[in-house]
């Protein structure tokens, strides 16, 4: 079904060529690509603010912008979380709000272990050193990391993607221990060989924490000063959530005062700026908020975010709603 009168849809994303000339067959399609510049204020509104539809990778879709698009009828997220995204607000205009769940699941998995994995034996350090010259015939003395089997990890956010990492660091010989807001029914905590804990049994028991719960106003700053100091002297966090969750100038207090032995990071408070400190720290790893970034799972997100906006119009259903509209 092709609809007579083209919507017009604002696409702030990379896109393969092909989709986009998908798309052009039944949409009118204004594209910014966002490995050129993210466009955010009156750069953006100017190129919204009479569209139908937008489909948008990380620029900031608030009440203003929202309010300013008098045809906006849907805002597609290339992405799972949409905390960029003031969907309560759109619920409210009757604008529906999409998002790309599934599809970057291994992915984010497979880059939580890998930070995991990097911080615990240092790699990014031992790569520094050979490349620096300092591999010399008497290494043995050289990066001695953290062991993984026999220990705990906690995840902080037990979602999909956190199964995943689960069923990944099973092997490992890790301990499973997580918190979530609903506890899993005990097939699956069996299944997994989980123990559900309370925040705080969570982070006093655990050597290695992964976060992996969404940005809400509960979870902004859930992990501060106060954690840190209830935190294992030997213990890693690794952040691949949202950046908030972690109060980023108390992380770095935790990390110069010892109370934690190092962290790894893919996401910032305030992205895409980070405290420089945290570049100088050499158990800290840093990644540029790319735990979906596999080639199945971006072009995936990117699809599957098209595919909302085509079932939307053409169907009158998305794919993936995240609120409800009348």
């Amino acid at each position: 079904m092709e609809v007579t009168t083209k919507p017009k849809i604002f696409v702030h994303s990379w896109l393969s060529d092909d989709l986009l000339l998908r798309l052009e067959k039944n949409f009118n399609i204004d594209h910014h690509d966002t490995a050129k510049s993210i466009l955010s204020g009156k750069d953006l509104l100017d190129r919204v603010n009479d569209v139908d539809g937008i489909l948008v990778q990380s620029s900031l879709i608030n009440k203003s912008l929202v309010e300013s698009c008098a045809n906006l009828k849907i805002v597609s997220n290339v992405g799972v979380g949409f905390d960029n995204i003031d969907a309560k607000f759109c619920t409210k205009k009757g604008v529906q709000v999409t998002n790309t769940p599934g599809i970057l699941n291994d992915a984010v998995a497979d880059m939580s272990m890998a930070l995991l994995l990097a911080v615990a034996r240092r790699v990014p350090e031992g790569d520094n050193l050979v490349r620096s010259g300092g591999f010399k015939a008497n290494f043995y003395h050289l990066l001695w990391g953290a062991d993984l089997k026999g220990e705990n990890l906690g995840i902080i956010g037990m979602g999909s993607i956190g199964k995943d990492v689960a069923k990944r660091a099973l092997p490992f010989g890790l301990n499973i221990k997580y918190h979530n807001r609903n506890r899993l029914s005990k097939e699956i905590e069996e299944s997994l060989n989980a123990e559900w804990l309370s925040l705080l049994d969570l982070l006093k028991s655990c050597r290695f924490i992964i976060i992996l719960c969404p940005l809400t106003n509960e979870t902004k700053h859930l992990i501060t000063i106060r954690e840190f100091k209830k935190m294992k002297k030997d213990s890693f966090l690794i952040n691949i959530a949202r950046g908030p969750i972690v109060k980023e100038s108390d992380l770095i207090i935790a990390l110069e005062d010892k109370l934690i032995s190092g962290c790894a990071l893919d996401v910032y408070e305030f992205e895409p700026n980070y405290d420089i400190k945290l570049a100088k720290m050499d158990n800290v790893v840093l990644a540029p908020h790319a735990g979906s970034a596999s080639v199945k799972a971006r072009k995936g997100m990117v699809e599957l975010a098209a595919k909302n906006i085509e079932m939307f119009f053409l169907e009158k259903k998305a794919l993936n709603p995240v609120n409800k509209i009348n």
